[in-house]
């Protein structure tokens, strides 16, 4: 009897063990199978994206929400406060003067940064390095002391300091540097034997730079031009020092927060995100179409 007992003692504790060992297995191998660096980083994403989103998504929600103070409680969608905005006259004219500013700081911008792009590349000279970062610092200077720099650099040399012109000034400068960067970077990658190749079978210089150079650099031009087009657009602390009088979309809004005015902030909100998102569209589509021509 004692010698059964034991061996069914030792052959439960020999199963206990191959137990432990199959469930040891089984772990290994889904430990193995799961790439936990890739689930992990799946998850990021989707937090990362929740957090941009969905205080837009809110904006977008409540310019059409019967109630726009709050998401709850929900009392159905309307199209009212669209109609109240598009009368506001100083939120429209603020939003034509911020989209005109825009537009020519950033082509300003685009001009400057595109010339000093190839000289810093195709040419060598005393203080390229100093060159290149004293562009580049416009980007990381705080807001408030590149506001305060130029309304005190104005108002030394011009007898008004603020308006559109030195608006133009300051923003073409804090554009500059985005242009800058990007196309430096392409350029910096750039085949030059394809121009030498262009010259060779005849191309003159100016030629060259339509067909070759510039259909290459095209999406840093672009992208350097859309980005100086919206630091611009969405400036507010330097535009804060130098605007004046000026009547800028981004003032307009912040003036709306302090007097309570949620409702037309949500409603011009969706507007610009909607025509950005518009715009960025078509422009990635031209430029698809553009390459396929080309």
């Amino acid at each position: 009897m004692t010698g059964d007992s034991t061996a069914e003692t030792v052959g439960r504790g020999r199963n206990a063990r191959e137990r432990t060992s199959a469930v040891g297995t089984r772990i290994r191998e889904f430990v193995t199978e799961r790439d936990f660096v890739a689930d992990g980083l799946y998850l990021y994403t989707v937090l990362l994206v929740l957090f941009l989103w969905v205080p837009l998504v809110i904006i977008v929600f409540l310019s059409f929400a019967e109630n726009p103070t709050a998401v709850f409680p929900f009392e159905g969608f309307t199209l009212k406060h669209f109609g109240a905005t598009a009368v506001n006259e100083k939120l429209i004219r603020s939003t034509f003067t911020s989209v005109q500013l825009a537009a020519v700081s950033a082509s300003v911008a685009t001009v400057l940064g595109v010339l000093a792009s190839f000289g810093v590349v195709r040419y060598e000279f005393r203080f390229k390095n100093l060159f290149v970062t004293a562009g580049l610092l416009p980007m990381i200077v705080p807001g408030v002391v590149f506001g305060t720099s130029f309304f005190i650099f104005f108002n030394t040399l011009l007898s008004d300091s603020t308006g559109f012109l030195p608006l133009v000034i300051a923003h073409s400068a804090y554009g500059f540097p985005f242009v800058l960067l990007a196309v430096l970077t392409r350029l910096y990658a750039f085949d030059e034997s394809l121009e030498e190749c262009a010259r060779d079978l005849g191309a003159t210089v100016p030629e060259t730079f339509r067909d070759i150079t510039f259909p290459i650099i095209r999406p840093a031009v672009a992208a350097g031009f859309l980005f100086a087009f919206i630091r611009s657009f969405e400036d507010y602390t330097r535009a804060l020092f130098i605007s004046g009088q000026l009547d800028v979309l981004t003032i307009e809004m912040f003036s709306l927060i302090n007097q309570g005015g949620t409702i037309a902030m949500n409603v011009v909100s969706t507007i610009i995100l909607v025509l950005v998102t518009v715009v960025l569209a078509v422009a990635m589509k031209l430029d698809d179409v553009v390459d396929h021509v080309t």
